[in-house]
């Protein structure tokens, strides 16, 4: 599992790289491109929540005490993880309408 998230991780940062490297002539494919690996940054942040809430029950349901502590931790970690694809899209951004 942790194999494949780097290989998508890597995968992700060389469709936003590749764009600034394009010829003239075929600047929709990188314009493509950093679409793409927006939209794979946004799946990879998605999942990612997911699996944080569904782990967020099952702790939740063995020790139900522990509620209030899991809850404050759980908000910090969808926080940064959000944080990731917002930083992806300005990144697309940039190489769209800058370079």
């Amino acid at each position: 599992m942790k194999e494949r998230i780097k290989l998508l991780t890597i995968l992700a940062l060389s469709l936003f790289a590749f764009p600034a490297f394009a010829a003239e002539g075929n600047e929709l494919i990188g314009y493509g491109l950093a679409a793409i690996g927006a939209g794979l940054a946004g799946l990879g942040a998605a999942v990612g929540v997911g699996i944080l809430a569904g782990r967020l029950l099952e702790a939740i349901s063995r020790q139900p005490e522990l509620e209030s502590k899991l809850m404050g931790r759980f908000f910090l970690t969808v926080g940064l993880t959000d944080a990731v694809p917002i930083i992806a899209i300005a990144m697309a951004m940039i190489v769209l309408f800058v370079l």
